[in-house]
């Protein structure tokens, strides 16, 4: 069943294009220079891997997206937690805003899924965990918490991706999702200490 899950997992991300990018990101509210990351996708249709970012300790990570007239926007919390030789990946989706731009048509039905993978050195994703937001996010373009939390337990690396749904009154939801891949620092120092 676990294999059954982790392959499902594998190509529901193989779904869609994730780009993360730390170059040009926005400074989120509240967040001095040295804080600003964020990952960010404008296509659904293919898949770009970007190298790992080494995590040491916790950082708010902010994640956006865009199709369309809609762009969804994300602040998130993310840590490796250290237990002995693995560690648990914790990421805690804080807060989102769903901003339509150009008289873009629709609802307060959207949604916001998140998605957790762990992937050993061979890039195998090993678990996974997910949550599925209700049907009954607001597109109003103001920041609304969401508060949800989600661990996942690794010995190299933990992968997170945001999905935003949007609800168009005419028409069929449309859908975007940013991606970002860490590296747990503890991954390294177990390299080196056992090369020693």
């Amino acid at each position: 069943m676990r294999a059954v899950r982790g392959l499902f997992s594998t190509l529901l991300c193989a779904g869609l294009v994730f780009t993360a990018c730390s170059t040009g990101a926005q400074t989120g509210p509240g967040l001095g220079s040295n804080e600003r990351i964020a990952a960010s996708s404008t296509a659904t249709d293919g898949i770009e891997s970007s190298p790992a970012e080494l995590l040491v300790g916790s950082r708010t990570d902010y994640f956006s997206c865009s199709v369309g007239r809609f762009r969804g926007e994300l602040e998130a919390r993310v840590v490796f937690a250290s237990a002995g030789s693995t560690a648990y990946f914790d990421v805690s989706a804080v807060r989102y805003r769903i901003v339509r731009s150009d008289g873009q048509g629709g609802g307060n039905k959207a949604n916001v899924n998140f998605h957790l993978d762990t992937l050993n050195r061979q890039g195998v994703v090993r678990g996974s965990d997910v949550y599925h937001s209700p049907d009954s996010l607001k597109q109003d373009g103001s920041w609304h918490m969401l508060d949800v939390n989600r661990i996942v337990r690794t010995d190299y690396q933990g992968a997170v991706t945001f999905e935003f749904v949007f609800d168009r009154s005419k028409a069929a939801d449309t859908r975007c999702a940013a991606h970002k891949t860490y590296q747990w620092a503890g991954a390294s120092a177990g390299l080196s200490t056992t090369a020693e």
